[in-house]
């Protein structure tokens, strides 16, 4: 093949074949380091260097290839005295580095593994070369493997036409995505073609119900088809981590042994590219903070290595990923702490707070289990630790299966409705006597007595009173369990939960948005963030409830030309207490404000079809009957020319999506209304 016929596709292809060869061989070599020494284990690290040497040559990848070689060369030499000495393991695994540098293009580190595998030479005199936890690639500060293998940026799909032995081929993951994103949309159409249908006068056709009920059964089965795309297992991003802990304990002067189970456990795609630095965050804890070093642990009793099991598991329509090790447990000053908070991990995760005696590159100071408890409760998962002094710690993330499709139940306050994860309801309860425990409302659910919080103050929403036999949902995360009332609880919907996206990243208290058959657009709220904020709930909302609805509610007209940015102010507005209408572009702001006179303020788009945001501006500020009009824009233009034509054209706030922030919205709307 000449080196025009190889294109950048089968270049990625042939990396992403010798990541799995490379990946293959690391584990191969770290058995046998650790004595679990394999009769196979050379000719199965012979055969792994033997194929990348094959097709780096094909590829063009020359000095690959002579890396490769030089490899096959040493384990060829061990072949034949029938023994592959743990002496050499450390030098092949310096010389298996420096290749996956060649295979991802690096030049001029074939000199490196050269000298690598000749210090490991037992005929050679020169003494082996130490190695450093960077030659070596250890955790990296941020988790990952500073020389790990070429991140998969496609994924397989097995086809049927070869029954016998299940052939494959390579789909780029932002293609299923579209497709994903594409069958979703057609399926909320279909839902509200059925919405419209069952709203209509008389009764449809027959056929016409046929056809439908065939669409939506041959959507479902397509959906699910689509969704199984996105599930990969998670041994997809475990295939480092093994050498990764080796390099780490040795950094640490520690010898650990990693087990990986349930590595086929199946997840969304996107939520297991999330989850790998929190992965890798536990399990530098586990060594840095756990593990004991070798001599401690032998005066204990226990082995001299350390064992450290990561564990993947499905429960029920969610997926547990645990990390266990046998190492000394969680102090038991940070226990007391756990059990007078009623939460270790709200004690673990606090900003400074750190197990560790003292400070090195591998044990920081208490940001990392900080920074995995947002990151697994940001996609509606939580996080658990279960420890025994002197006997080890398991930190468990539970994760929803899928990011795409959530099962929630949809509730009603002031007239709004919300999604709640189903996963994290326990029950559903009529609230009929409420009782008064340490100064908060509470409620005996089967002999347990729960706050009971109002949702409506906890999301920061002004409603009314809630009635005298209310519904409430018992709620349950990881940082305690609430019930929280509501005046309905519609049905229980599986929906497509799509992000809020940058341009409103600052909106807390949310997993996403979800679009209900009918078209209707609800925020899908987060129940950690529920639990966490029920005791901050202020009394001083509660009490500017009663004064709003003592008058009438100020009136805000949001435009903007796309639906979900739209449809989302709409929701943040009215649930602190706003009358909301909504106009797509400046032309219908301007015919909406013409026929109904009554707003009280205006927050824009700059960027529209049609009439864009400052023409709307320049239209409001020219008629002398709405001149004063207080107006908003909320714009993707963030350069000071925006702001200051922005400016210039009389907007009384500029607000820029990309730093966008629920509250300050709220702040401006207040000041310009002069209510709330």
């Amino acid at each position: 093949m000449t080196a025009a016929e190889v294109t950048p596709d089968l270049i990625q292809i042939f990396r992403e074949e010798a990541a799995e060869h490379l990946d293959g061989m690391v584990s191969c070599l770290i058995a046998v380091e650790a004595g679990q020494v394999s009769g196979e284990a050379t000719d199965a690290l012979f055969r792994h260097a033997h194929s990348i040497k094959g097709s780096a040559g094909m590829v063009g990848l020359q000095e690959a290839g002579v890396i490769a070689n030089a490899i096959e060369d040493v384990l060829q030499r061990a072949r034949e005295t029938g023994a592959l000495s743990p002496l050499l393991t450390e030098p092949l695994l310096r010389a298996t580095d420096a290749l996956r540098r060649a295979i991802a293009g690096e030049r001029g580190v074939a000199l490196e593994a050269a000298k690598a595998l000749a210090a490991g030479d037992p005929k050679n005199d020169t003494p082996a070369e130490s190695s450093t936890p960077a030659e070596n690639g250890t955790l990296a500060e941020n988790g990952t493997p500073e020389h790990g293998p070429v991140k998969h940026q496609k994924v397989a799909v097995d086809t049927p036409r070869d029954v016998a032995r299940p052939r494959s081929i390579r789909v780029a993951a932002h293609k299923v995505d579209r497709m994903l994103d594409a069958v979703s949309e057609t399926v909320l159409h279909h839902r509200r073609l059925e919405h419209m249908l069952d709203g209509a006068p008389g009764r449809p056709d027959e056929a016409i119900e046929q056809e439908v009920d065939s669409g939506e059964r041959l959507l479902d089965e397509l959906q699910g088809t689509v969704l199984e795309l996105r599930m990969v297992p998670l041994s997809t991003i475990t295939s480092s981590l093994p050498r990764a802990v080796r390099d780490l304990a040795a950094a640490e002067g520690k010898q650990v042994d990693l087990e990986i189970t349930g590595a086929e456990t199946q997840l969304d795609r996107v939520l297991l590219d999330g989850m790998s630095e929190a992965i890798n965050h536990l399990l530098r804890n586990a060594v840095a903070h756990g593990i004991e070093l070798p001599n401690v642990r032998e005066c204990a009793g226990k082995p001299r290595r350390g064992a450290l099991e990561l564990h993947a598991e499905p429960r029920g329509g969610q997926v547990a990923i645990e990390v266990h090790d046998d190492g000394g447990g969680v102090a038991a000053d940070a226990l007391a702490e756990g059990a007078r908070r009623g939460s270790l991990v709200d004690v673990l995760a606090e900003a400074g707070f750190s197990t560790a005696e003292g400070v090195s590159e591998i044990a920081g100071r208490g940001v990392g289990l900080d920074a995995v408890k947002r990151q697994v409760e940001s996609v509606g998962g939580s996080l658990a630790i279960d420890t025994e002094p002197g006997r080890g710690t398991s930190t468990t993330l539970l994760l929803p299966a899928t990011l795409a499709l959530l099962r929630v139940l949809v509730l009603k306050r002031g007239g709004q409705r919300f999604g709640l994860p189903l996963a994290s309801v326990t029950e559903v309860i009529a609230v009929e006597q409420v009782m008064m425990l340490g100064g908060r409302p509470s409620i005996l659910v089967r002999e347990e007595a729960l706050p009971l919080s109002d949702l409506a103050p906890v999301i920061g929403m002004v409603a009314p009173d809630l009635p005298e036999i209310s519904r409430a949902l018992v709620v349950e995360a990881t940082n305690g369990r609430l019930a929280v009332a509501c005046e309905e609880v519609i049905v229980e919907q599986e929906v497509v939960v799509k992000p809020l996206g940058r341009s409103l990243a600052g909106v807390s208290g949310y997993l996403g948005a979800a679009i209900l058959g009918d078209g209707a657009v609800v925020l899908v709220l987060d129940p950690a963030h529920l639990v966490r904020q029920a005791p901050r709930a202020s009394a001083a909302i509660r009490g500017g409830a009663a004064a709003l609805r003592a008058r009438q509610a100020p009136k805000v007209l949001v435009v903007d030309d796309q639906f979900t940015v739209r449809e989302l102010q709409r929701s943040i507005l009215r649930a602190a207490g706003y009358r909301v209408e909504v106009a797509c572009d400046g032309r219908e702001a301007l015919d909406a404000l013409g026929a109904r006179g009554d707003f009280d303020i205006v927050v824009t788009d700059l960027q529209m079809p049609e009439m864009d945001g400052l023409e709307l501006l320049g239209a409001i500020r020219a008629d002398p009957d709405r001149s004063s009009l207080p107006v908003i824009v909320v714009t993707s233009r963030g350069s000071d020319e925006d702001r200051k034509r922005g400016a210039q054209a009389g907007a009384d706030a500029y607000i820029v999506k990309d730093e966008f922030d629920q509250q300050a919205l709220l702040e401006a709307v207040k000041r310009l209304v002069g209510a709330q």
